[in-house]
């Protein structure tokens, strides 16, 4: 599927093998700007935001979905749960201000976690990544959909650089990464 937003993260390969794992469904926060391909983690409200930079990662986003699991890119405008809410184009949605507590609302986002890092996410990076980035750790950018290619460190980031120009195309700001800075494992490399 060819979404309206270029940025993001998107499922690329497993290093077990096998297709992308499913997704957990979780209740995106109130007033928020969200796009399938964000990186994402669980605000002390229990509810999906956009990961800051430098914060843990829970996952990424692949679907927006209503409580009863149904595409709401497929629903018609206005319509329960959507009411309220703003969609662009076939990934982004801008919830409402009371998508949290207002029932028939409750848009929610399909999460991929990945406790233990054993996914490569496709990424095109704000810059030209290098050999000597590989294995090395980077944040994403403040819109949770890009690498930061200025923030490459040897000791911490929430991503890993594994696989540089996955596709081949001498394009070297295009990697695979890894989520390095977990937030549903117990464990992180800080």
């Amino acid at each position: 599927m060819a979404y309206s937003s270029g940025e993001g993260f998107h499922y690329r390969k497993s290093l077990y093998g096998g297709d992308l794992p499913a997704g957990m469904n979780f209740l995106l926060d109130d007033s928020a700007t969200f796009t399938i391909g964000d990186a994402v983690q669980v605000d002390t409200d229990g509810l999906i935001v956009r990961s800051t930079a430098g914060e843990e990662v829970l996952g990424v986003l692949v679907g927006i979905v209503s409580d009863a699991d149904i595409n709401v890119f497929s629903l018609d405008p206005g319509a329960a749960p959507i009411s309220g809410a703003t969609i662009t184009g076939d990934d982004t949605i801008a919830t409402s201000a009371t998508n949290s507590t207002d029932t028939t609302r409750s848009i929610n986002g399909k999460v991929v976690l990945d406790p233990a890092g054993a996914i490569l996410w496709y990424n095109d990076s704000s810059g030209t990544l290098a050999q000597t980035n590989l294995c090395q750790f980077f944040n994403n950018d403040a819109n949770a959909d890009q690498i930061d290619q200025t923030s490459a460190s040897d000791t911490n980031g929430q991503w890993q650089l594994m696989e540089l120009d996955p596709d081949g195309d001498s394009d070297a700001s295009k990697g695979l990464f890894r989520i390095a800075e977990n937030q549903n494992h117990p464990y992180t490399q800080d």
